[in-house]
């Protein structure tokens, strides 16, 4: 068992996001002056999830991390949970902060590269130099969009696992789905966009959210390997070193996993693209963390 820190980051709109710095004993590089520099990985976690939901796989990153002397730290964002109160920094309030509603329900996916943004300048601000950006889930969403996005000198490498298409997964009902659509943009024309809804996934979400997530061509829908012509476009703008991982067994794939690693490879710019698929491994990489792992850092000093 690994010993982390607990760390608290604040985006550029004042959300406060708790969760874990790992510390190496000795960084990758010391420069001259004797501050410590280096590698340090963000990871980024996916759909409801939290920066303390992945304990077995953290303590393999962070192992793995204190072998080769790179920084990793995990922070919630937005998304966390289904439905949770997110602390706003107010400097009017007696408290110096309010309360927001926040959660998967009520993320504005746009939204994300504040968090991501938070997550690096906090690393940097412990004095690691090269960034890279891990993304899980819809976190691999996220960090594709930030990095497609954004011209960030700071990352130096991105990782994406599990890079899957929410609207293309094989367990939806695809007539239902258009239906849904449909029910959801109505329900935002007529302006109760801010209504919580229930019953059409498995987490209650806003019609915005909702639309986020399952329409074509929306700005949260970066992975859309399966269209006749798919436009992959943030994903295509991502130049930095770029890592896909997938599980072979991966519950959410509606075609072979070998189908889309071929669209990324035919789409991507990466300056050093690679991909990886995990024997066995399904969506969440339960039981395959060492292995994941070991595809990271192996990938990592190339």
């Amino acid at each position: 068992m690994k010993q982390f820190y607990l760390a608290e980051i604040v985006t550029k709109d004042k959300l406060i996001h708790q969760g874990i710095f790992y510390k190496p004993t000795r960084p990758s590089f010391v420069p001259p002056g004797g501050t410590s520099a280096g590698k340090a990985i963000l990871y980024v976690h996916g759909l409801t999830s939290t920066f303390y939901g992945s304990v077995t796989l953290f303590n393999e990153i962070a192992g793995a991390c204190e072998k080769k002397g790179f920084g990793f730290a995990s922070f919630n964002n937005r998304g966390h949970d289904m439905i949770t109160g997110i602390r706003k920094v107010n400097s009017d309030s007696p408290k110096g902060y309010d309360h927001v509603m926040g959660g998967a329900g009520y993320e504005r996916f746009e939204e994300c590269v504040y968090d991501i943004d938070a997550g690096i300048t906090f690393l940097v601000s412990q004095g690691f130099s090269e960034i890279i950006i891990a993304g899980h889930s819809t976190g691999a969403n996220k960090v594709c969009y930030y990095a497609g996005s954004k011209r960030d000198p700071r990352i130096t490498g991105v990782i994406l696992a599990g890079p899957l298409s929410d609207r293309l997964g094989q367990s939806l009902d695809k007539e239902k789905l258009g239906n849904d659509l449909q029910s959801m943009q109505k329900l935002v024309d007529k302006g109760k966009g801010d209504k919580l809804i229930l019953g059409y996934h498995f987490f209650p979400m806003t019609p915005p959210r909702f639309l986020s997530i399952f329409s074509p061509h929306s700005v949260e829908d970066v992975f859309d390997y399966g269209d006749k012509n798919p436009r992959l476009t943030s994903f295509s703008h991502i130049t930095k070193p770029l890592l896909i991982i997938v599980g072979e067994k991966d519950e959410n794939l509606d075609r072979p996993v070998k189908a889309v690693l071929s669209v990324y490879k035919e789409h991507t710019t990466s300056s050093r693209f690679a991909s990886a698929i995990i024997p066995n491994g399904l969506h969440s990489f339960n039981g395959k963390e060492r292995e994941l792992v070991e595809t990271i850092f192996n990938w990592v000093r190339l």
